[in-house]
Protein backbone atom coordinates (compact mmCIF):
# COMPACT_ATOMS: atom_id res chain seq x y z
CA UNK A 1 0.00 0.00 0.00
CA UNK A 2 2.77 2.41 0.93
CA UNK A 3 4.58 1.62 -2.32
CA UNK A 4 1.48 2.41 -4.38
CA UNK A 5 0.98 5.64 -2.42
CA UNK A 6 4.50 6.70 -3.34
CA UNK A 7 3.84 5.94 -7.03
CA UNK A 8 0.64 8.00 -6.95
CA UNK A 9 2.43 10.82 -5.11
CA UNK A 10 5.17 11.11 -7.72
CA UNK A 11 2.71 10.80 -10.58
CA UNK A 12 0.83 13.78 -9.20
CA UNK A 13 4.01 15.82 -8.94
CA UNK A 14 5.47 14.85 -12.32
CA UNK A 15 2.40 14.89 -14.50
CA UNK A 16 2.76 13.71 -18.07
CA UNK A 17 1.70 15.99 -20.89
CA UNK A 18 -1.08 15.56 -23.42
CA UNK A 19 -1.40 17.92 -26.38
CA UNK A 20 -4.81 17.87 -28.05
CA UNK A 21 -5.03 19.29 -31.58
CA UNK A 22 -8.71 19.91 -32.18
CA UNK A 23 -10.92 22.27 -34.13
CA UNK A 24 -12.91 23.06 -37.23
CA UNK A 25 -12.61 21.28 -40.55
CA UNK A 26 -9.88 22.51 -42.92
CA UNK A 27 -7.96 24.37 -40.24
CA UNK A 28 -4.76 22.37 -40.74
CA UNK A 29 -5.03 20.18 -37.64
CA UNK A 30 -3.18 17.22 -39.12
CA UNK A 31 -0.33 19.36 -40.42
CA UNK A 32 0.13 21.16 -37.10
CA UNK A 33 0.04 17.88 -35.18
CA UNK A 34 2.74 16.45 -37.45
CA UNK A 35 4.92 19.54 -36.92
CA UNK A 36 4.57 19.15 -33.14
CA UNK A 37 5.34 15.43 -33.34
CA UNK A 38 8.54 16.02 -35.30
CA UNK A 39 9.68 19.15 -33.50
CA UNK A 40 9.27 17.74 -29.99
CA UNK A 41 9.78 14.04 -30.77
CA UNK A 42 6.41 12.93 -29.42
CA UNK A 43 4.15 10.00 -30.30
CA UNK A 44 1.16 11.14 -32.37
CA UNK A 45 -2.19 9.44 -32.89
CA UNK A 46 -4.71 10.80 -35.39
CA UNK A 47 -8.27 9.73 -36.10
CA UNK A 48 -7.88 10.17 -39.86
CA UNK A 49 -4.95 7.77 -40.04
CA UNK A 50 -6.94 5.06 -38.31
CA UNK A 51 -9.99 5.75 -40.46
CA UNK A 52 -7.97 5.47 -43.66
CA UNK A 53 -6.59 2.13 -42.52
CA UNK A 54 -10.04 0.84 -41.65
CA UNK A 55 -11.36 1.89 -45.05
CA UNK A 56 -9.17 -0.75 -46.67
CA UNK A 57 -11.24 -3.46 -44.98
CA UNK A 58 -14.74 -2.01 -44.59
CA UNK A 59 -17.18 -0.42 -47.06
CA UNK A 60 -17.75 3.33 -46.89
CA UNK A 61 -19.90 4.32 -49.86
CA UNK A 62 -22.57 5.98 -47.70
CA UNK A 63 -22.41 8.57 -44.93
CA UNK A 64 -23.62 6.01 -42.40
CA UNK A 65 -20.83 3.59 -43.30
CA UNK A 66 -18.26 6.37 -43.16
CA UNK A 67 -19.54 7.45 -39.76
CA UNK A 68 -19.15 3.91 -38.43
CA UNK A 69 -15.51 4.01 -39.49
CA UNK A 70 -15.12 7.32 -37.65
CA UNK A 71 -16.49 5.76 -34.46
CA UNK A 72 -14.14 2.79 -34.81
CA UNK A 73 -11.20 5.10 -35.53
CA UNK A 74 -11.91 7.13 -32.38
CA UNK A 75 -12.00 3.92 -30.34
CA UNK A 76 -8.59 3.00 -31.73
CA UNK A 77 -7.23 6.47 -30.94
CA UNK A 78 -8.38 6.22 -27.32
CA UNK A 79 -6.91 2.72 -27.01
CA UNK A 80 -3.58 3.98 -28.32
CA UNK A 81 -3.60 6.88 -25.87
CA UNK A 82 -4.34 4.58 -22.95
CA UNK A 83 -1.50 2.28 -23.98
CA UNK A 84 1.11 5.06 -23.92
CA UNK A 85 -0.49 6.53 -20.79
CA UNK A 86 0.26 3.29 -18.98
CA UNK A 87 3.89 3.83 -20.00
CA UNK A 88 3.86 7.41 -18.62
CA UNK A 89 4.64 9.03 -21.98
CA UNK A 90 3.82 12.47 -23.29
CA UNK A 91 1.61 12.28 -26.37
CA UNK A 92 -0.21 14.25 -29.09
CA UNK A 93 -3.78 13.42 -30.17
CA UNK A 94 -5.39 14.93 -33.27
CA UNK A 95 -9.01 14.66 -34.39
CA UNK A 96 -12.23 16.59 -34.77
CA UNK A 97 -13.17 15.84 -31.16
CA UNK A 98 -16.80 16.31 -30.13
CA UNK A 99 -18.24 16.70 -26.64
CA UNK A 100 -18.61 12.97 -25.99
CA UNK A 101 -14.94 12.51 -26.88
CA UNK A 102 -13.89 15.29 -24.50
CA UNK A 103 -15.77 13.61 -21.66
CA UNK A 104 -14.04 10.34 -22.45
CA UNK A 105 -10.65 12.05 -22.66
CA UNK A 106 -11.20 13.81 -19.34
CA UNK A 107 -11.74 10.44 -17.67
CA UNK A 108 -8.47 9.10 -19.05
CA UNK A 109 -6.61 12.30 -18.19
CA UNK A 110 -7.81 12.01 -14.58
CA UNK A 111 -7.03 8.30 -14.43
CA UNK A 112 -3.46 8.64 -15.70
CA UNK A 113 -2.61 12.06 -14.23
CA UNK A 114 -2.05 14.06 -17.40
CA UNK A 115 -1.78 17.79 -17.79
CA UNK A 116 -3.47 18.96 -21.00
CA UNK A 117 -2.70 21.63 -23.57
CA UNK A 118 -5.69 22.01 -25.88
CA UNK A 119 -4.98 23.68 -29.22
CA UNK A 120 -8.37 24.72 -30.61
CA UNK A 121 -8.14 25.67 -34.30
CA UNK A 122 -10.88 27.96 -35.59
CA UNK A 123 -11.52 30.21 -38.56
CA UNK A 124 -13.96 32.09 -40.71
CA UNK A 125 -16.64 29.72 -41.98
CA UNK A 126 -16.38 31.15 -45.50
CA UNK A 127 -12.61 30.71 -45.64
CA UNK A 128 -12.73 27.22 -44.16
CA UNK A 129 -15.48 26.09 -46.52
CA UNK A 130 -13.57 27.20 -49.63
CA UNK A 131 -10.39 25.63 -48.27
CA UNK A 132 -12.28 22.41 -47.54
CA UNK A 133 -13.73 22.22 -51.05
CA UNK A 134 -10.35 23.01 -52.63
CA UNK A 135 -8.75 20.21 -50.64
CA UNK A 136 -11.32 17.73 -51.89
CA UNK A 137 -10.90 18.90 -55.47
CA UNK A 138 -7.14 19.46 -55.73
CA UNK A 139 -5.27 17.82 -52.86
CA UNK A 140 -5.96 14.16 -53.60
CA UNK A 141 -7.66 13.56 -50.26
CA UNK A 142 -8.30 9.97 -49.28
CA UNK A 143 -11.77 9.04 -50.60
CA UNK A 144 -12.99 8.05 -47.13
CA UNK A 145 -12.86 11.72 -46.11
CA UNK A 146 -15.15 12.84 -48.92
CA UNK A 147 -18.13 10.63 -48.06
CA UNK A 148 -20.11 13.12 -46.01
CA UNK A 149 -22.91 15.66 -46.17
CA UNK A 150 -20.75 18.78 -45.97
CA UNK A 151 -20.22 19.58 -49.65
CA UNK A 152 -22.63 22.53 -49.57
CA UNK A 153 -22.12 25.73 -47.61
CA UNK A 154 -25.22 25.52 -45.40
CA UNK A 155 -24.34 22.02 -44.18
CA UNK A 156 -20.73 23.02 -43.58
CA UNK A 157 -21.77 26.12 -41.64
CA UNK A 158 -24.24 24.14 -39.51
CA UNK A 159 -21.53 21.59 -38.66
CA UNK A 160 -19.05 24.33 -37.75
CA UNK A 161 -21.53 26.18 -35.56
CA UNK A 162 -22.59 22.97 -33.82
CA UNK A 163 -19.20 22.55 -32.14
CA UNK A 164 -18.64 26.17 -31.02
CA UNK A 165 -19.92 25.74 -27.47
CA UNK A 166 -18.91 22.15 -26.91
CA UNK A 167 -16.86 21.04 -23.92
CA UNK A 168 -13.11 21.54 -24.02
CA UNK A 169 -10.57 20.38 -21.48
CA UNK A 170 -7.17 21.53 -20.29
CA UNK A 171 -5.28 24.75 -20.90
CA UNK A 172 -6.85 26.11 -24.07
CA UNK A 173 -5.07 28.07 -26.78
CA UNK A 174 -7.44 29.25 -29.51
CA UNK A 175 -5.70 29.65 -32.87
CA UNK A 176 -7.20 31.57 -35.78
CA UNK A 177 -6.36 29.69 -38.96
CA UNK A 178 -7.68 32.08 -41.60
CA UNK A 179 -3.99 32.63 -42.31
CA UNK A 180 -2.00 29.39 -42.29
CA UNK A 181 1.12 31.25 -41.21
CA UNK A 182 0.31 30.09 -37.66
CA UNK A 183 2.01 26.83 -38.65
CA UNK A 184 5.32 28.72 -38.57
CA UNK A 185 4.58 30.87 -35.51
CA UNK A 186 7.57 30.55 -33.19
CA UNK A 187 5.59 32.11 -30.32
CA UNK A 188 3.16 29.20 -30.51
CA UNK A 189 5.96 26.64 -30.44
CA UNK A 190 7.59 28.44 -27.50
CA UNK A 191 4.31 28.08 -25.57
CA UNK A 192 4.23 24.38 -26.41
CA UNK A 193 7.84 23.96 -25.33
CA UNK A 194 7.14 25.73 -22.02
CA UNK A 195 4.17 23.45 -21.44
CA UNK A 196 6.20 20.30 -22.09
CA UNK A 197 9.15 21.38 -19.96
CA UNK A 198 7.42 22.69 -16.83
Amino acid sequence: ILSQMRVNYYKNIFMRKLIIVNGDLATGKSHLALIIKERFNLPLFTKDEYKEGLSEHYPYSTYEESHKLSVMAMDMLFSSFEKVAKEDKDVVLEANFREEHMIRLQELVNKYHYEVLHLDLVGSTEILYHRYMNRIKYENRHPVHTVNKLDNYDAFEAYTLSRKNEKKIGNIITINTDDLSYQKDEKLFMLIEEFLSK
